[in-house]
């Protein structure tokens, strides 16, 4: 009598599949794209320099980036944005190989005489930032005045970057400045801050879903196989007494077996 083996290996195949979704060698370390200046707001004919880091792969050129979900061509651990367009604007991920692809980062690239920069735009409470009035081509700029939600937050005659210590949720706003160049009065974008008490929810993996199908999986996969034994322990001693059965029977009949006939 046979016994059927296929529900609890289709579920722990199922099982293994939720776990390791890409394959079983499957690196889920998530690189993070950096951004060298830090600044996240350019003006033309910047230059950055983006770096994939937490590269694990012994391959040379095994990184694979991408500029709003477009492949590019370069496959080294930086990607060197030479004289920025505004072109280069969008968002920009890499991937190494065997790992998952990072989290983006927003590139934006302005046309503008005067642009207001900051060291990051989600700032966690205590800690400190940075803010700094950027001239298009590093040009000149003289009496230059930072504001903060349209009221005014300092004056410098020549051009001095802001720090912001010990941040707290008063701190939030919107930034910009005003400077001179060449005796011609500049004001600069608009750039939101966040000073936040908690730090930011991460961005849920692909994968959060698992929290929840797992257990139920696993409860399954109990009953499968509870079910299981005790439906091959039924068998197993049915078979035992019909063996028993047919056992007493023989003994039972003294009546001699007949000779197999002669040819």
């Amino acid at each position: 009598m046979s016994v059927f083996l296929g529900g609890p290996a289709l579920l722990w195949t199922a099982l293994l599949l939720l776990l390791y979704p890409d394959g079983m060698s499957a690196d889920t370390r998530e690189p993070t794209v950096s951004l060298n200046p830090p600044w996240t707001t350019i003006l033309k004919e910047d230059n950055v320099t983006l770096t994939c880091k937490e590269n694990n792969s012994l391959e040379l050129n095994s990184t694979v980036w991408y500029h709003n979900k477009t492949k590019l061509g370069v496959t080294t651990l930086t990607l060197d944005i030479v004289k920025a367009q505004t072109k280069n604007s969008g968002e920009y991920r890499c991937r190494n190989k065997g790992s998952i692809l990072s989290k983006p980062v927003s590139l934006k690239v302005f046309s503008e005489w005067l642009l207001i920069q900051a060291s990051t735009e989600v700032v966690l409470e205590g800690e400190s930032f940075l803010i700094r009035c950027h001239s298009w081509r590093n040009l000149d700029v003289k009496r230059v005045t930072y504001y903060r939600n349209g009221k005014f937050l300092r004056f410098w005659y020549d051009n001095y970057n802001i720090t912001i210590n010990n941040a707290t949720e008063t701190d939030s706003g919107t930034y910009y400045c005003t400077g001179w160049i060449s005796k011609q009065n500049h004001t600069s974008n608009f750039l939101n801050i966040v000073v936040r008490k908690d730090s930011p929810p991460e961005h849920q993996s692909k994968y959060h879903w698992l929290q929840f199908v797992i257990p139920s999986l696993v409860v399954l996969l109990f009953a499968a196989d509870t079910g299981l034994f005790i439906s091959t322990q039924q068998q197993l001693t049915l078979l035992l007494k019909i063996k028993t059965t047919r056992r007493s029977r023989n003994l039972m009949d003294p009546r001699p077996k007949p000779d197999a006939k002669k040819n």
